[in-house]
């Protein structure tokens, strides 16, 4: 079975270690297995297998309509890659999360306000606002990548990610900053392995069967004794997952995928 592992370049070049070990591991599971980029993925020359790393739906559907099974699909990079799409998942299943608004429109309740991009990941496009003009501002300066203005959680600064796999949690961590509102391990958060809590576990119950994802992580923060979806990552990263555990995320994800073409 021919396999693609497609990267966008530039998340290729600082992810290339799991790429590699998503390549190797294919191999070990009987995959010819190549790494392509974005920019060079022809959907004509579709391959059995595409193992998605990249945020770009279009043509993740392109590949599907040329006869690839692709891991996550194009429509949970469609959805999860845009945080207004989750939300109106999330509401559709009644899941909580916090009010938000777009540009023009009334601001929920704040300050303080997040502002942060709908198609951003990372952390790296999520602004604090402490004043109607800063979340203006901070909203001109997003133009373009769909910014939205959200409640502040009561407790920021802290969230939980959990990974999961083929429809099961796999994994839960904490991740906390006293410096930064934003707990992103990659921003320099503290990460720690915990059990997840009976709401977690519900709410994913529930995303699993609608979304039908192969492996993404579900991000949840805390306010008020509450538990709130804040965004699904579709591409989710797994540094933490091999910093903090023996799990080998991509030996997993790979046998995964094998079982899965094999049972189609």
């Amino acid at each position: 079975m021919d396999c693609w592992i497609l990267y966008e370049r530039g998340d290729l070049e600082a992810n290339c270690f799991f790429a590699d070990r998503l390549r190797s591991c294919g191999v070990e599971f009987g995959m010819d297995c190549s790494i392509v980029t974005v920019d060079a993925a022809d959907p004509y020359d579709a391959p059995d297998i595409v193992v998605s790393r990249a945020r770009d739906p279009d043509l993740l559907s392109s590949l599907e309509d040329n006869g690839s099974t692709v891991f996550n699909g194009s429509s949970v990079c469609r959805i999860c890659n845009d945080k207004a799409m989750t939300y109106g998942l999330a509401r559709s299943l009644g899941i909580p999360f916090l009010p938000f608004s777009i540009p023009g429109n009334p601001l929920p309740r704040g300050p303080p306000w997040v502002v942060k991009s709908c198609v951003g990941h990372g952390g790296t496009e999520v602004f604090k606002a402490d004043s109607e003009d800063e979340a203006r501002r901070l909203c001109d300066k997003l133009s373009g990548r769909k910014p939205i203005v959200q409640e502040m959680v009561s407790d920021p600064g802290k969230d939980l990610r959990v990974y999961v796999l083929g429809g099961r949690i796999i994994a839960s961590v904490l991740r906390s900053s006293e410096t930064d509102f934003r707990a992103n391990f990659k921003l320099g958060g503290r990460a720690e392995l915990v059990e997840p809590p009976s709401e977690v576990i519900n709410i994913v119950r529930r995303i699993v069967p609608e979304l039908m994802p192969d492996f993404i992580g579900i991000d949840f923060v805390f306010g008020d004794g509450n538990v709130y979806l804040n965004e699904i990552e579709d591409v989710v990263g797994t540094r933490m997952l091999y910093s903090l555990t023996d799990l080998d995320p991509a030996r997993m994800y790979m046998e995964y995928i094998a079982h899965s073409k094999m049972s189609l």
